[in-house]
C-alpha cells in the first residue's frame, strides 16, 4: 500500500510539474502580439499604476504628456486579450485635466466597480494640490463624487500624491509627500482621507490630514492595509541615503510601538541612496517591500521583509535583505536594477518586478521567490524573466496578478507598453493536498557538485529520501530530524552517482508526505 501511494504521489507531481514548468516565466501568446502590447495614447504618455477589475479588464493610469502644459490624468482600459476596451471612454481611453497640468500616480477599484484615480494637480507650474477622480465603469465621471467626479483639495504647502487605498468603509486614503504648513521645506510622509462622496474626512488625523512627525524630507511611495485595517506606508527620505516605513491606525494615528525606535518609524541607511518603491502585506501580516539602492557606481534592486511589529525578519534572505546585483551583460556593460513593484501570487510566491539593464537599455524583468526568500529557479531562465520592446529604455512601472496567476506588467518607452507573463506554478514547489503548503528545493535543476537546499514552512520531524523515476529509494538524505518552520536544510549528494534526468524527493514531516520533482542537468 505504501509503495502504491508513493507511486501515485510521484505520478501526480510529475503530471502537475510537467504541465507548468516549461511555461512559467514566459510571455503569454494570447495577450497582444506575442505577449506584448504597445499603445500610443497622448503625445508622451507615462504609466504609473494598474489595477484589475472583477471582470478581468485591466486599468492602467498615468498622464498624457509628461509635465507639459495641459498634460492630464490618463486612464486606459484593456480587455483580457490586450486590446483596448472600446466600451470605455473614447476607444478605451479617458483623460481629465485640472489646473495647468496633472499627474495620475495611483488607481484602485471599488467593490461597486467604480474606478478611483489619485494624483497631483498643478494649478501653476510651481504650486500643487491633491487630486482624486472617480469614474463609472464606462469611464464617465461619477457625478456623485464631489459633484463632477473630481476633488481637488488645496491645502498649504506642497503635496505630491503617489498612492491610494480604499478602506473597508469605502473611504479613500491617499498618501505621498506633504510640505508642513509651519515649515513648507520640511516635507514629510503625508496622508489625507476622503468620504465616499468625495468630501474631505475631517475625522481622519487632524482635520482630514496626517503630517507624520520626526521624518523630515520623507515621501510615501506606496501603502497597503494590514489585516486589521492598519496602514503600512513605505518610501524614502529625499536626498539622504535611507528608506522609511511607518504604520498608522485606520484613522491615521502613528503606531509608536511599530519599529525599533519608539516613534513608529523604521529608518534604514543602505548605500548612498535608498528607497522603498512598493510593498505588499501577506495573510500573516508580514510586510515585504522592494526598492533600489545606489552603491556609488550603480543602482541595485533589493527586497526586504518585516514582521508586523516593524522588526526585520532575519530569516529572509541575508538578515532580512536580498540585494540583487545583475552584474555585467554580454556586451561587458554593468547593469543597474530597480525593484519597482512587488506582489504575492495565488501560489503564495513573492513576485518582484524590475527595470534592469545597462545605462542606455533597461528591460522589463521578473523574479519569483518563496515567502522565505528563496529564488524559484524554475521561473523564466534560471529564475529571471526578461523582455524588451526594442532598443533603448523600457521603463517598468507596475504589475498585477490575475486570478489565473498570470502577471501583467506595465510601463513606458514613449509609448504605453504592457506584457503578460505565464505563471502557472513552479518546478520546485509540490503541493499534493497535504498541509505542508510549501516546499522548495534549490537549485533546481541541479548539478552533481551542488548540494540541494530544502525549505519547509512548518515545524516537525523531517525525513527526506531521494527516489528515481521508477520509485526506487536511492538514498535517505535526512532521517527523522526535528526542524523549525522556515529553516533551511542542506541535502548532501556526495557519494551518489546520478545520471541526467528526473528524480524526486520524498519529504515526510510528521505523518504528512509530499513529493518534489527534481531535474539533474
Amino acid at each position: 500500500m505504501k509503495k502504491t501511494t508513493l507511486r501515485f504521489l510521484i505520478a501526480f507531481s510529475l503530471l502537475i510539474c510537467c504541465r507548468t514548468f516549461a511555461q512559467s516565466g514566459t510571455l503569454d501568446p494570447s495577450f497582444g502580439v506575442g505577449g506584448k502590447v504597445s499603445n500610443y495614447v497622448g503625445e508622451y504618455p507615462v504609466t504609473f499604476d494598474t489595477a484589475l477589475q472583477a471582470d478581468g479588464k485591466i486599468v492602467v493610469v498615468g498622464n498624457t504628456q509628461g509635465n507639459a502644459p495641459g498634460s492630464s490624468f490618463l486612464v486606459n482600459r484593456y480587455l483580457g486579450n490586450g486590446n483596448m476596451d472600446a466600451n470605455f471612454g473614447t476607444a478605451g481611453s479617458v483623460s481629465t485635466l485640472a489646473g495647468h497640468h496633472c499627474v495620475a500616480n495611483a488607481v484602485a477599484i471599488q467593490n461597486d466597480g467604480k474606478i478611483v484615480v489619485a494624483g497631483t494637480s498643478f494649478p501653476t507650474t510651481t504650486t500643487t494640490d491633491i487630486m482624486v477622480a472617480r469614474y463609472n465603469s464606462d469611464g464617465t465621471p461619477d457625478t456623485s463624487f464631489s459633484g463632477n467626479g473630481v476633488q481637488v483639495l488645496n491645502i498649504a504647502g506642497t503635496q505630491s500624491i503617489n498612492t491610494v487605498l480604499i478602506q473597508n468603509s469605502g473611504k479613500i486614503v491617499v498618501g505621498g509627500l506633504f510640505g508642513q504648513p509651519t515649515n513648507p521645506n520640511a516635507d514629510t510622509f503625508g496622508l489625507a482621507r476622503f468620504n465616499t462622496d468625495g468630501s474631505p474626512d475631517i475625522t481622519f488625523g487632524s482635520d482630514g490630514l496626517v503630517y507624520t512627525p520626526n521624518m523630515p524630507r520623507g515621501e510615501i511611495l506606496d501603502m497597503k492595509a494590514m489585516g486589521n485595517g492598519d496602514i503600512v506606508a513605505v518610501g524614502r527620505r529625499l536626498i539622504i541615503n535611507r528608506y522609511y516605513m511607518v504604520k498608522y491606525t485606520a484613522d491615521g494615528e502613528v503606531i509608536t510601538s511599530f519599529g525599533p525606535n519608539g516613534n513608529g518609524i523604521v529608518e534604514v541607511v543602505l548605500g548612498q541612496i535608498a528607497q522603498l518603491n512598493r510593498c505588499v502585506v501577506a495573510a500573516d501580516d508580514k510586510i515585504y517591500a522592494a526598492g533600489a539602492t545606489f552603491n556609488g557606481q550603480k543602482y541595485n534592486a533589493f527586497i526586504t521583509k518585516y514582521n508586523a511589529n516593524g522588526t526585520i525578519d532575519n530569516g529572509f534572505g541575508s538578515n532580512g535583505l536580498i540585494l540583487r546585483d545583475f552584474g555585467i551583460n554580454t556586451l561587458g556593460l554593468s547593469e543597474s536594477s530597480f525593484a519597482k513593484d512587488i506582489a504575492i501570487d495565488n501560489n503564495q510566491n513573492l513576485i518582484v518586478g524590475y527595470s534592469v539593464g545597462a545605462p542606455t537599455d533597461y528591460d522589463f524583468g521578473l523574479e519569483s521567490y518563496t515567502l522565505y526568500g528563496v529564488l524559484n529557479t524554475g521561473f523564466g531562465q534560471n529564475g529571471l524573466f526578461r523582455t524588451t520592446f526594442g532598443e533603448g529604455h523600457d521603463y517598468f512601472s507596475c504589475m498585477l496578478i490575475q486570478p489565473d496567476n498570470k502577471i501583467v506588467m506595465a510601463g513606458n518607452r514613449d509609448l504605453q507598453v504592457l506584457a503578460r507573463v505565464l505563471n502557472n506554478g513552479n518546478l520546485a514547489v509540490a503541493d499534493t493536498g497535504n498541509t505542508i503548503t510549501q516546499i522548495l528545493a534549490s537549485p533546481n535543476p541541479f548539478s552533481q557538485d551542488e548540494n540541494l537546499k530544502l525549505q519547509i514552512n512548518k515545524s516537525g520531524t523531517l525525513a527526506v529520501e531521494l527516489i528515481d523515476i521508477d520509485g526506487r529509494i536511492l538514498a535517505p538524505l535526512i532521517a527523522k530530524k526535528q526542524i523549525q518552520s522556515g529553516s533551511t536544510q542542506e541535502l548532501d549528494l556526495s557519494g551518489l552517482t546520478l545520471s541526467k534526468g528526473m528524480y524526486f524527493l520524498k519529504v515526510t514531516l510528521d505523518d504528512e508526505t509530499n513529493v518534489v520533482k527534481l531535474l539533474k542537468k
